[in-house]
């Protein structure tokens, strides 16, 4: 973190540049809408059911795709409804996999905040988040995000009581619709906030953490160069079912008094 905060000083120096780079981006930028199609389904027969609720900004919204079936949310649920088929000894074998987003193109993680009443009716047993790109772009201070962090980890718990995985913030270092030394600046930022998020997972129990860096490809970005298209959530769907089940499994193994949102008896 050190090291990140001192490239991030660095960084303000360049501030006067940084503005004007800005600035003109916002004028320039190829702005994509946010998918066609249903914003929920169902993969699989009928029967028991895993619910899954995607929270968040663009990437739950499906902006880089033309059709929700593309998105991410959807896609990881035909990946999570395929592993689980295949699956013999998991808790969830067999479960047909619904899923509902509720994504909204810009919003940061006090929108989001916002935005979580409307998610009352849901009870759903995975919740994934999407969020960070446009606080990382419009500067959020870390100590308010850091406490926004923390209020929604609690609010979802209080809510729904189910495991919560984020999506890590992408790397933004690499998004080619940054102009450089933008680019770099937003990449350094991104990576400082995604700390809180990480530190999260370690430290709160049903919480969890993916690396999206880590099956990032600048070649799977969509025209506007900024969001992921429809090869990038399929892939990124697909590592994260297989990450998500063992820990689905070991989430309801745990004892109840642990897990996430749980109240004493």
């Amino acid at each position: 973190m050190l090291r990140l905060s001192l490239l991030w000083t660095l960084c303000l120096f360049l501030a006067p540049v940084l503005v004007v780079k800005g600035l003109l981006l916002r004028t320039r930028a190829l702005r994509l809408p946010e998918a066609a199609g249903p914003s929920a389904g169902t993969f699989g027969e009928a029967g028991p059911t895993l619910k899954l609720l995607s929270l968040g900004d663009s990437v739950i919204a499906g902006v880089g795709v033309e059709h929700s079936h593309q998105a991410l949310t959807s896609q990881l649920a035909l990946h999570l409804q395929s592993q689980l088929g295949e699956a013999t000894d998991h808790p969830y074998s067999g479960h047909s996999v619904s899923w509902q987003a509720m994504g909204h193109n810009g919003d940061r993680l006090g929108d989001l905040l916002a935005r979580l009443p409307k998610a009352e009716d849901c009870a759903p047993d995975l919740v994934l988040i999407s969020i960070g790109v446009n606080d990382v772009s419009h500067l959020t201070s870390a100590t308010r995000w850091q406490g926004q962090v923390s209020q929604l980890i609690a609010e979802l718990q209080s809510r729904f009581g189910a495991p919560v995985v984020f999506l890590g913030i992408p790397p933004m270092g690499e998004f080619t619709a940054l102009p450089q030394p933008l680019r770099f600046a937003l990449g350094v930022r991104a990576r400082m906030l995604d700390l809180t998020l990480q530190r999260a997972a370690r430290l709160v129990p049903g919480v969890y953490w993916f690396d999206t860096a880590a099956v990032f490809d600048a070649d799977h970005l969509a025209a506007d160069g900024y969001h992921p298209n429809a090869a990038a959530n399929a892939r990124l769907a697909e590592h994260l079912a297989a990450t998500l089940l063992p820990q689905l499994a070991e989430h309801l193994a745990a004892p109840i008094a642990n897990r996430a949102g749980a109240k004493p008896a």
